[in-house]
């Protein structure tokens, strides 16, 4: 089997009809703080709002360039415009499995860009990296979340309660639902 990682790296920048996902750098600080520092936007995620472009700066470098294979910025084609991010943030690589993770500017929902981007993620994870399963979660008090991934072919699996503490929301103690795609539902799809 081929190194999932190998195949990551050959696989650094991809198009959709309206997207560019491309590597993360930071002259993207300022684009990120936008959407970052904006409470709004960070309510359901696991970071802390950023305080500064600084602060962009700072987890730019420390994960985005760190880290960079399976991470992506959702740039919007036609203004070049960074409006988020997306990751394999738990790569499994034994069992070929994933969980992702992504943020979106709020400016940019409702308009379609996260179901363009999360389609051609999981069609990146399972006709080029040949990856057996992708999970993802999200806070049960944003179903917003929940709608994009099923729009992208995933699967409600179950509701973790007291997953873990919302640091954004006074430490509010989330309740996650957990949803799966496996590359057999994934290729049944495309078969129909």
């Amino acid at each position: 089997m081929e190194n999932i990682y190998l195949k990551l790296a050959q696989h650094r920048v991809l198009e959709t009809d309206r997207l560019l996902l491309r590597p993360v750098t930071l002259d993207d600080a300022e684009d990120m703080f936008e959407y970052a520092s904006d409470l709004d936007t960070v309510r359901y995620v696991t970071f802390l709002p950023h305080q500064s472009v600084e602060d962009s700066r700072n987890q730019i470098a420390q994960f985005f360039l760190n880290y960079p294979l399976g991470s992506y910025g959702i740039e919007v084609k036609s203004d070049r415009k960074f409006i988020g991010t997306f990751g394999f943030v738990d790569l499994k690589q034994d069992v070929a499995k994933a969980e992702i993770g992504y943020c979106l500017n709020k400016d940019y929902w409702n308009q379609g860009y996260a179901t363009e981007m999360l389609k051609a993620m999981v069609q990146l994870a399972f006709d080029k990296l040949d990856l057996n399963c992708l999970i993802a979660r999200h806070d049960i008090e944003n179903p917003a979340s929940g709608r994009v991934l099923e729009k992208a072919g995933f699967i409600f699996s179950h509701k973790e309660p007291y997953a873990m503490l919302n640091k954004n929301q006074e430490n509010r103690i989330m309740t996650l639902k957990h949803y799966l795609l496996t590359k057999e539902d994934y290729f049944k799809k495309g078969d129909e």
